[in-house]
């Protein structure tokens, strides 16, 4: 009996990921088209968006490198619990991201590059997307743990792409700051030209406030390499300790000194207030708190990759009137979800007022070739009761590459 209610669940499973994909495929997924026509090349809504700004200047601060190590080179490593029922949200997660980013199956590598270079080759010559490495998580006694890890993708790895496609592509490292070599690799990926580091502190196992980060923060104000780090709700990479993820743990870092880049404004999620009786709050209440701080002026910033998800346009309409933060936000698309169809919609920031409707098609036919050329199009024409994203949003070229050499 017992196996035949397992049986069961897994048939439903089963079913309820085909009804999913039979949806998708009705219209909701990605065609991911190749080569952007030349009507929209030359639309007028192209031309206005890109008015203003320098494409040498645009940098994607927030992308995913995404491969399964059937390259036999990268190294990279997806847990081979994305392939099956018994974790059914990995799944599914894992069909929405090769969908996202038009991955072929069994050649998810390769494809990957490609996919990514050829839309980087339709986005005015100079732009470019910084692509995270990815770490393990670490134990206390900075042993990587595969089995508690979603996904990995080597420093190297990422060097090499760019190394490949030097200009389409910069690179950021990631590295546990509580590994026995972690100040020899940070300088190692900072020779290699990490224009920053990368941290999920959930599910890699990280707290900000411990002492065993001390010296790794050091090393960090002293190349001038900014964190990128997650905070708030993890939904994408499920595990860990959320805690970890708590905004106000980043003091530990602003106060040594290093800059940070809070990914998503921490638009999705709740928190203790530490300073408050540990009440729980949402995590962009207390960001919002932190970036108020005359003290972290300089020194915290945010991306608003993805706050056009669905469920995050409320946190998109308070950044977009903060004009006083404007100047410490940085444009990150969080590739490949800008090509996950059922996440963003711009029929639903048509609905709340934040864009026009003689924008829709023109939006919607370009995601369907190049979802990062979307993704910059949308953020170029939002508008919220007269305020919109200034150039400097976008033109983040200069605070990842004011490094010290």
């Amino acid at each position: 009996m017992p196996n035949q209610t397992k049986y069961s669940g897994a048939s439903a499973l089963t079913n309820a990921f085909t009804a999913i994909k039979a949806w998708l495929e009705s219209g909701h997924s990605n065609p991911n088209l190749a080569g952007l026509p030349e009507t929209l090349k030359n639309h007028p809504l192209m031309h206005q968006v890109w008015q203003g700004i320098d494409p040498t200047k645009v940098w994607d601060c927030h992308a995913h490198i995404i491969g399964s190590g059937d390259s036999g080179t990268s190294g990279a490593w997806a847990t081979p619990r994305m392939d099956t029922w018994r974790h059914p949200i990995l799944k599914i997660q894992k069909w929405f991201h090769l969908n996202g980013a038009a991955l072929e199956a069994n050649n998810e590598d390769t494809s990957f590059v490609k996919r990514l270079a050829h839309l980087s080759s339709e986005m005015p010559a100079g732009y470019k997307t910084m692509l995270f490495a990815f770490e393990w998580a670490h134990d206390e006694a900075g042993k990587p743990v595969k089995a508690d890890s979603i996904f990995h993708i080597p420093n190297d790895y990422a060097a090499k792409i760019v190394a490949q496609h030097p200009q389409h592509f910069e690179w950021v490292a990631s590295i546990h700051p509580y590994r026995a070599d972690a100040i020899d690799a940070v300088e190692q990926a900072h020779a290699q030209g990490a224009v920053a580091m990368k941290w999920l502190a959930s599910s890699m196992n990280i707290d900000p406030a411990s002492p065993k980060c001390t010296k790794f923060y050091q090393k960090l104000q002293q190349l001038n390499m900014p964190i990128i780090t997650h905070v708030g709700r993890e939904s994408a990479v499920p595990g860990g300790n959320l805690e970890f993820n708590n905004p106000l743990k980043a003091r530990h870092i602003l106060d040594a000194g290093v800059r940070i880049v809070m990914a998503h404004c921490a638009s999705d999620g709740f928190d203790k207030d530490y300073d408050n009786g540990n009440k729980v709050v949402t995590s962009f209440e207390l960001f919002a708190r932190m970036m108020d701080m005359p003290e972290y002026e300089g020194l915290l910033f945010g991306d608003i990759s993805a706050t056009t998800l669905f469920n995050h346009s409320w946190v998109l309409k308070h950044i977009l009137q903060r004009d006083d933060w404007h100047h410490r936000l940085h444009n990150g698309t969080d590739y490949p979800l800008p090509g996950v169809f059922p996440l963003i919609t711009s029929r639903q920031f048509q609905r709340e007022g934040m864009l026009a409707a003689e924008h829709l098609p023109f939006l919607q036919e370009v995601r369907k070739y190049n979802p990062i050329m979307f993704d910059f199009a949308m953020k170029r024409l939002l508008r919220f009761e007269g305020k919109q994203l200034p150039t400097s949003v976008f033109e983040t070229r200069g605070f990842f590459s004011n490094q010290t050499l």
